[in-house]
């Protein structure tokens, strides 16, 4: 099939300039979809999304819709560095917490504040500090598979979830693979936490939002939170979660047709954990490795962190993951949508009002 035609069926511009998305998926999008997710799996994966998918259009969103800003962010002098019980595990940690005290790091760390008109329109609406002392914001972890993390691309995504949920939304911009391999993005995104702390927002006031991939970072940054025994968010919100990188849930298989996900067994070097976690270390059992809970949340103390709200399609190949999490978790939220995968999840109109309804009450509930 030609470029022409993908790009005419997928409309990649539309969907997310009208916030992933308002236009409901036909039949032809979602099963060309699936077909080109199981056929570049391999090919994105070894390269990084953001190196293979070209930047898509850019419309500047009029004021009277919102605001949206790119701001650098640094790692607080107060960060202390990180101590976990694996040695391997450690040693990458400490690796990237000492690359950024040092400055090696080529590409400077950066956030979107995304800003709705129906939220705030001062001046002050995209600073990187309170507007108040008890003003709630929104850390949203965007999603892409590890291997993409163009928060650019999604602006008016943003501004719209600003809208949605009444809060402004800061949206870290963490390095990816293969490029930056596992645990740079967690470090990345605990950093951007650590940072708007020391900014002055309270993290009784923090919802953390995490799609996908950005659900399993999220998820281990508040592992990483409470290993490091820092105050947790208040509240955490995912969809499509992937949070067991063993891959070893039947949903898998047993939706491998209906979604847009490809599954390669993390046998195989290029499958998506193995991309993440990089080269193995000699003498390291990688499968025993992807079960620590800063790879795999679901098997870490996920029951003791702050109230959750899962969304999952039936048709995802993640579903299983999202059932397994709200099992792990007493106090957790599980809302399913019947016939929706990984693609569809976040498509269509009354979809969206209806998974944005849940996470205002969630978010909302005292």
């Amino acid at each position: 099939m030609d470029i022409e035609t993908v790009k005419r069926i997928l409309n990649p511009d539309i969907s997310t300039m009208l916030g992933v998305g308002d236009m409901e998926v036909t039949e032809e999008e979602n099963t060309l979809a699936i077909q080109l997710g199981h056929m570049v799996t391999a090919k994105v994966l070894e390269s990084g999304v953001d190196t293979v998918v070209p930047a898509m259009r850019d419309p500047e969103i009029p004021a009277s819709i919102g605001q949206f800003r790119i701001v650098p962010y640094a790692m607080p002098a107060s960060q202390q560095p990180y101590v976990v019980d694996d040695p391997v595990i450690q040693a990458r940690l400490t690796r990237v917490y000492e690359q950024e005290q040092t400055g090696q790091l080529k590409e400077p760390n950066t956030m979107v504040v995304a800003c709705a008109s129906s939220v705030c329109t001062s001046e002050q609406a995209l600073d990187d500090k309170p507007q108040n002392s008890g003003e709630r914001i929104v850390l949203y972890v965007c999603g892409g598979g590890f291997v993409s993390s163009d928060t650019a691309r999604l602006k008016w995504h943003y501004v719209r979830v600003s809208q949605e949920l009444g809060r402004r939304v800061f949206v870290p911009r963490y390095h990816v693979a293969p490029a930056h391999v596992f645990p740079q993005a967690i470090h990345d995104v605990y950093t951007s936490f650590m940072y708007l702390m020391h900014q002055g927002f309270r993290t009784q006031n923090i919802t953390v939002l995490g799609i996908s991939a950005g659900a399993n970072i999220a998820l281990a940054v508040v592992e990483l939170l409470r290993i490091q025994q820092q105050p947790e968010p208040s509240r955490i919100v995912v969809v499509s979660p992937c949070v067991d990188l063993t891959l070893s849930a039947d949903s898998w298989t047993r939706n491998r047709d209906t979604c847009v996900l490809g599954y390669i067994t993390v046998e195989n070097s290029h499958s998506m954990p193995r991309v993440y976690y990089g080269d193995v270390e000699p003498g390291v059992d990688v499968l025993a490795m992807l079960r620590h809970p800063l790879l795999s949340p679901l098997f870490g103390r996920v029951h003791a962190g702050p109230p959750l709200q899962i969304h999952s399609g039936t048709c995802d190949a993640l579903a299983d993951d999202a059932v397994a999490l709200a099992q792990r978790v007493p106090h957790a939220e599980l809302i399913t949508y019947a016939g929706r995968n990984h693609y569809t999840i976040m498509r269509g109109k009354q979809q969206l009002d209806t998974m944005y309804a849940h996470m205002r009450r969630f978010i909302q509930t005292p």
